[in-house]
């Protein structure tokens, strides 16, 4: 998948996303006055916990499915290592709940401090991330994560530690894996060593101010992967060429 339609479907992505968490309710609402329900006495209750517990939850794991396979199919695009399919889908499964808590502003039930206490870092890195695929290397010279293999090295180690990072924060990160490979053992054992791989990534001081360093690093190494020459053509309208394609 080139840059232009893998940003044309992540953003279709964050339409449906929009539109199933600020507007699926007014559907909901819209449905329930033209069936006439409210003239019968609990009549109404099937439709809208079908409306709102079934089909919005699914819209909006659809935006999440889109997202994840766009950027799988951007990284078989660009041939790199298939690892980093599975750091992506990591960042992707631990930030998975954020969205649904931004979903709250709309009905104003969200607060500025909610979104700070309940900002993973796996959405910073994965977002990080899904922006630098944005660009199109396919139409230039320049290859993804840089040409120097120290860069890389710094690249993997920054993605490493924000792994590590989205597996230490995230609660009950084990129950997927352990779920799909039929082993109760592995949510039981990732819930033991995240207290301590908490303690050991965030150096003992207990806040995120680590994490957030390497997330400047990874940003940084990133940009520095981008040769200077590069990054005015890279930054042009690549889309409208790569839509020709």
């Amino acid at each position: 998948m080139f840059a232009g339609r893998y940003l044309w479907w992540m953003l279709i992505a964050v339409a449906i996303f929009l539109f199933f968490s600020m507007c699926f309710d007014y559907v909901t609402w819209a449905i329930v006055a033209i069936s006439g329900c409210a003239e019968i006495a609990g009549s109404c209750g099937p439709i809208v916990i079908t409306m709102s517990g079934a089909i919005k939850p699914a819209g909006i794991g659809l935006a999440g499915a889109i997202m994840v396979l766009c950027t799988f199919a951007r990284l078989r695009y660009l041939s790199v290592n298939w690892l980093w399919a599975a750091v992506v889908l990591v960042w992707f499964s631990a930030s998975a709940a954020f969205p649904g808590i931004l979903a709250g502003g709309w009905t104003g039930q969200l607060r500025p401090e909610m979104v700070l206490e309940s900002l993973p870092v796996a959405f910073l890195f994965v977002t990080v991330f899904c922006s630098y695929l944005v660009i199109a290397f396919e139409e230039g010279k320049t290859v993804p994560f840089g040409q120097w293999a120290w860069l890389r090295a710094v690249i993997w180690i920054a993605a490493g530690y924000g792994v590590l990072a989205a597996i230490a924060e995230t609660a009950g990160f084990g129950a997927l894996p352990a779920r799909m490979l039929g082993m109760p053992w592995i949510a039981s054992a990732i819930a033991e060593l995240q207290p301590r791989l908490a303690a050991i990534l965030d150096l003992g001081t207990g806040s995120m101010l680590p994490a957030y360093a390497v997330l400047a690093v990874l940003v940084a190494a990133l940009l520095a992967s981008l040769p200077p020459r590069e990054v005015a053509r890279l930054a042009a309208p690549f889309m409208l060429r790569g839509t020709r394609h």
